[in-house]
């Protein structure tokens, strides 16, 4: 597994952690076992989500139609604002990266059918915040990187 897709993952389970019992600490397990590189980019995400996460939110709710946050489930939930964090603040990660690593979060830590929710969600959002970065493929209407990246994910 990649250092970021690590980050991702430890990021995930310390905010969802966070969203079911209120515990901010950084304690889960395997928490110890993880990568320096891997924690770091974890950190960088779970304070980037808690700093931004009203204007998170409000993204969410403006991009999924007829679907209130408070009933999403609590997994749903996280793989999206940790998306969304990414899309709005993390330009160096192109959008199909951050997309295609939240779509595999979720259908790991939920279901296929919360994958294509997150999907289309994210897609939205990357149509209003990154424009310039995507294109719509119409007859599937997928979101494709304008340029590939070489990095990791």
């Amino acid at each position: 597994m990649g250092v970021r897709r690590e980050g991702r993952e430890l990021a995930l389970k310390l905010l969802y952690r966070e969203e079911v019992t209120g515990l901010t600490d950084h304690e889960i397990p395997g928490l110890s076992e993880a990568r320096p590189e891997a924690l770091g980019f974890a950190r960088e995400l779970v304070e980037g989500v808690r700093e931004h996460r009203d204007a998170i939110d409000d993204a969410i709710t403006g991009a999924s139609e007829h679907w209130d946050i408070t009933r999403m489930g609590a997994v749903d939930r996280t793989v999206l604002r940790i998306g969304v964090y990414e899309l709005i603040r993390a330009p160096e990660t192109p959008v199909g990266v951050v997309i295609n690593e939240a779509i595999e979060s979720a259908r790991k830590y939920s279901s296929e059918e919360c994958g294509r929710f997150v999907n289309g969600v994210l897609d939205r959002i990357a149509r209003d915040e990154r424009p310039d970065e995507i294109r719509q493929i119409p007859e599937k209407g997928a979101v494709e990187p304008a340029e590939e990246g070489t990095g990791e994910a």
